[in-house]
């Protein structure tokens, strides 16, 4: 079945100790801004399990959404104005949030 992922790749369903410190110091410096919702939701960031408890693996995908120009070229230009990479197409949640419920219709339908 091809959605149009660049990268799939499998784990199991559990953090290791060094990212989950990782994310705990990551939120202690506040790196997160103002996205008070990152925060709130560390607990299930940090553990899969508590989002899915019966959870055993994870499928991690990977999607480039980036232009097919160079990014940087317009800070060449010091003159003109300059957006993030990802706001400048289309919501990327949408582009994945569709892919992957393509997916998730082929995956129940199959297994």
């Amino acid at each position: 079945m091809a959605v149009g992922f660049d990268a799939v790749g499998f784990a199991s369903a559990e953090l290791a100790a060094a990212a989950k410190q990782g994310l705990a110091g990551f939120l202690a410096r506040g790196y997160h801004g103002d996205m008070g919702w990152f925060a709130d939701k560390a607990e299930r960031r940090a553990d899969p399990k508590v989002l899915w408890p019966v959870a055993r693996s994870v499928i991690v995908l990977g999607l480039n959404y980036g232009p097919a120009e160079d990014p940087l070229s317009p800070r060449l230009r010091p003159s003109d104005g300059d957006i993030s990479v990802y706001a400048r197409n289309r919501d990327y949640h949408d582009a994945i949030k569709k892919k992957l419920k393509a997916l998730g219709r082929w995956m129940a339908e199959r297994f």
